[in-house]
C-alpha cells in the first residue's frame, strides 16, 4: 500500500477508531444473522451505523474482513462460556473432547455460523463464508488447546498452533457433514477413539 492509498486510511490513533471499527462489526454481525452473507451490503453496514458507504473502507479494507471479524466476535464470546465451564475439568482427555464437542454445538446453534453455511449460488460468498468459518473457529478452540498446553498433556512435538490448525479442518468438515455423527455420544466416542491418541500423551 503507498503512502496516498494509506492516508486517508482511518488511524489507530484517533479518538474514536475503536469504536467505529466495533460498530461496524456488530452491524455486520447483525445484518448477517438477518439477511445472510449472500445479502450483505456495504452500504447496509454504513447505513447501521451512520457512515457513508465510502468511510467503511478507512477502517476495513473488504467485506470479508467484516465478515471475519464478525465471526470471531462471536466465536470468542462462545469460547469463553466454555472456557470458563471446563476449566476446572481434572482429566485432560475429557478436557480435550468435551471442550471440542461443546464449541462445536454451540457453533452450530450459532445463528451467525448458520447464516454463513447457508447454500450460496455465488462462488466467492462460499469462498468468504468458509474463510470466515476456518479463522473464526481458531480463537473458539484456541483455549481449550492451551490449557491442555498448561497442563502438559499434548503429544510431545505438537504444538498449540499444529492442533488449532488440524482442528480447524475437522471442525469445517463435521459443520459442513453433520451426519457424519449421529449424536452427542457418537462423537464423542468417536473423538476419545481418534482425537485423544494423536494429541495427547499416552
Amino acid at each position: 500500500m503507498t503512502v496516498q492509498e494509506s492516508s486517508w486510511k482511518a488511524r489507530p490513533e484517533s479518538g474514536d477508531y475503536d469504536a467505529v471499527r466495533q460498530r461496524l462489526v456488530d452491524a455486520t454481525e447483525d445484518l448477517v444473522r438477518e439477511g445472510g452473507v449472500s445479502a450483505l451490503r456495504q452500504d447496509a453496514i454504513a447505513a447501521r451505523v451512520g457512515l457513508a458507504r465510502s468511510s467503511v473502507y478507512r477502517y476495513f479494507d473488504s467485506k470479508e474482513e467484516l465478515v471475519i471479524a464478525a465471526v470471531v466476535q462471536s466465536t470468542l464470546r462462545i469460547g469463553s462460556r466454555i472456557q470458563a465451564e471446563i476449566g476446572v475439568e481434572a482429566d485432560p482427555e475429557q478436557l480435550l473432547v468435551t471442550g471440542i464437542v461443546d464449541s462445536l454445538a454451540a457453533m452450530a446453534s450459532d445463528p451467525l455460523v448458520h447464516a454463513l453455511t447457508l447454500p450460496t449460488s455465488s462462488r466467492a460468498m462460499t469462498r468468504l463464508s468458509n474463510n470466515a468459518l476456518t479463522q473464526g473457529i481458531r480463537p473458539l478452540l484456541e483455549p481449550v488447546f492451551a490449557t491442555a498446553a498448561e497442563r502438559g498433556v499434548l503429544r510431545s512435538g505438537v504444538t498449540v498452533d499444529d492442533a488449532l490448525r488440524w482442528l480447524q479442518i475437522v471442525a469445517l468438515g463435521l459443520m459442513q457433514a453433520p451426519n457424519v455423527a449421529s449424536d452427542r455420544d457418537s462423537l464423542e466416542a468417536l473423538l476419545h477413539l481418534m482425537l485423544v491418541p494423536a494429541l495427547i500423551e499416552p
